[in-house]
């Protein structure tokens, strides 16, 4: 026996979750392969049900490179090759790459250890690597052919159905069981299955009003909050929303069509790329094909918003967001007396008011109160010269930082496409039997040259915030409000919102906002500013009253406020029992009147 005394880590990837046996074989293979070795196994990584062709959606993967890195092991251990990876040869070579700098071996079940200090091993591990990415790209042909055989034969292709259900049937044909469009089923591979309409007369009806009401004209939000209020439910017992209507009347499936390959699916292969497939009358219509396609023209006729945003229009547009509800706020324009006045406000998105129509705690704000407290707090900041000469100095350090990753990036596109050149002159000399390695090679290079040129277009939009943003910040109160919108999306990662409801019974009670302001984490100053009630003031009197009181700083009595408001009786003393509540006013006693607390 070899005494274990060599640190070593295992991995292990099954591509689907219907290998049950694979991990434990895997596993059970490396341990043995570290028992003749002499390793010891101090770590197994492990990805279930993951794909060998994206490394990057890897987590376990991605740890193992990262920990590679350390220096913590001295070789990995795998059942074979394909197990780390699937990819091209090009981008394997990267990962090879790195264990090889981290002084990691690679060891196999399959082949032993990957040797790339010779030529022989390197070919080697290059075939290898060369007959995994072929297995994907067969593996791939097969699924593609083998949906287009499903769906020919009339074996609708995705999940359930909304309003029909399924019959399905064991391999002699016979009917096992009727399964509901509310009902999941996980059907055995050699069975088939048949859409039928749904014995849910309640679905059933909610697709075909939803047809109707689209074919009159109805929007999709209008015709989700009908049948919301009608109390129709969605196949997951939820309420129905514009998405989901415009999805239900623009499928095929509702008139006994089934088609696939509407859309490209699929990182190698797809339906979509010879043009989809179709099957008609392969089960019974829900609806008429008059109707549909009567449905379909409406939506393609649909007439678009003329109100189209204003650049600077909102100045926090994608920046504002609630978090006790943890959505985006957006903004939208609501009209008052008559529609002589447009205001601009801050809400939720649309779909919380479809979720929920009877909700009424939507808060929503004025626009010009919540973006006048942001870019007051903003240009305080910015008014700070410590901030400002930080703010410069990492501006310039992010810039030249930019502009060296695009320079190595033009670089490598450079040798590639010059790899490429000369590869298609070699293509035109060379013997018939050399013509598919070279084919391949540059097909490589060239996949490799797109990818490279993704790289360089993000690289050039990933520069620190602008000199002219910062300068906008600088002038708030010269600038239009295009440039401040530009200014706050350099400027600001988030603005969080809070509020905190305090009340006395039933008939006290109000909401106190307060929130920060996040700046961007390449602005080089820690960048955390508070926004406080006073800031954001929410409507109400009760703060008019609380602000008379401060701006007396002395004792004010009940008489005082009432002419001060213009009100008498109960409605100021709600008034003053709001501003206490608050925490900015203070109640000295029965007919000692009032003061502020600070």
């Amino acid at each position: 026996m070899i005494a274990k005394s060599k640190p070593a880590v295992g991995y292990i990837r099954m591509s689907s979750d219907q290998q049950q046996d694979s991990p434990a074989r895997q596993r059970r293979d490396v341990q043995a392969l570290a028992d003749r070795m002499g390793y010891e196994i101090i770590k197994w990584y492990e990805d279930h049900g993951l794909t060998g062709t994206e490394s990057s959606k890897r987590k376990d993967f991605q740890k193992l490179l990262a920990d590679a890195k350390a220096g913590s092991f001295g070789a990995v251990l795998l059942s074979e090759q394909s197990r780390m990876s699937r990819e091209d040869i090009f981008d394997c070579m990267q990962h090879w790459r790195l264990f090889r700098d981290a002084g990691v071996s690679i060891i196999t079940c399959q082949r032993g250890e990957l040797k790339f200090d010779n030529l022989g091993g390197v070919i080697t591990a290059i075939v290898d690597q060369y007959g995994a990415r072929e297995e994907s790209l067969k593996l791939a042909d097969r699924v593609v052919s083998g949906k287009r055989l499903a769906v020919t034969r009339g074996q609708k292709q995705g999940g359930l159905l909304f309003g029909y259900d399924r019959e399905v049937f064991d391999e002699s044909g016979r009917l096992m069981r009727r399964v509901t469009c509310r009902e999941t089923f996980a059907k055995p591979m050699n069975w088939s299955s048949r859409l039928v309409i749904s014995k849910d007369h309640k679905a059933v009806e909610a697709v075909r009003l939803m047809f109707e009401s689209i074919a009159a004209g109805a929007s999709f939000g209008g015709v989700a909050r009908d049948l919301n209020r009608k109390g129709y439910l969605t196949m997951n017992g939820k309420r129905f929303n514009a998405t989901a209507v415009r999805r239900t009347v623009s499928n095929p499936a509702y008139v006994g069509r089934i088609v696939a390959g509407r859309k490209r699916r699929g990182r190698f292969r797809s339906l979509n790329d010879e043009g989809g497939v179709a099957c008609e009358n392969v089960h019974e219509p829900l609806v008429s094909l008059e109707l549909f396609n009567r449905v379909q023209w409406v939506i393609k006729n649909k007439p678009k918003s003329s109100n189209s945003p204003t650049p600077g229009r909102y100045l926090l547009t994608g920046l504002i967001y609630l978090a006790d509800a943890g959505y985006r706020l957006h903004g939208f324009t609501m009209s008052h007396s008559g529609r002589k006045v447009v205001r601009r406000y801050y809400g939720p998105p649309s779909r919380i008011f479809e979720e929920f129509p009877d909700d009424s705690d939507r808060p929503t704000f004025r626009a010009e109160v919540i973006e006048r407290a942001v870019l007051e707090k903003l240009r305080q900041f910015m008014s700070d010269e410590r901030n400002k000469r930080a703010i410069r100095t990492e501006i310039d350090r992010r810039t030249k930082k930019a502009v060296a990753n695009v320079s190595r990036i033009e670089s490598q596109l450079a040798d590639v496409r010059a790899k490429i050149e000369r590869a298609t002159e070699n293509l035109a000399l060379a013997n018939r039997e050399d013509i598919p390695g070279i084919t391949k090679l540059l097909a490589g290079w060239r996949e490799q040259e797109s990818t490279l040129k993704d790289k360089l277009r993000q690289a050039n939009g990933q520069h620190a915030p602008s000199p002219e943003a910062m300068a906008v910040m600088n002038r708030l109160d010269e600038a239009d409000r295009e440039k401040l919108a530009f200014a706050n999306r350099q400027t600001v990662k988030r603005v969080t919102l809070r509020r905190e409801r305090r009340g006395v019974g039933t008939r006290h009670r109000i909401t106190l906002w307060d929130g920060v302001i996040e700046l961007r984490d390449d602005l080089g100053v820690a960048g955390v500013i508070p926004l406080t009630d006073d800031d954001i003031r929410s409507p109400g009197r009760w703060r008019e009253v609380a602000d008379f009181i401060c701006q007396r700083g002395d004792v004010v009595y009940f008489r005082d406020v009432c002419e001060h408001v213009g009100l008498k009786g109960s409605c100021v003393s709600r008034l003053l029992a709001q501003a206490v509540l608050s925490g900015k006013v203070r109640n000295l006693g029965h007919q000692k009147g009032w003061i502020a607390t600070k």
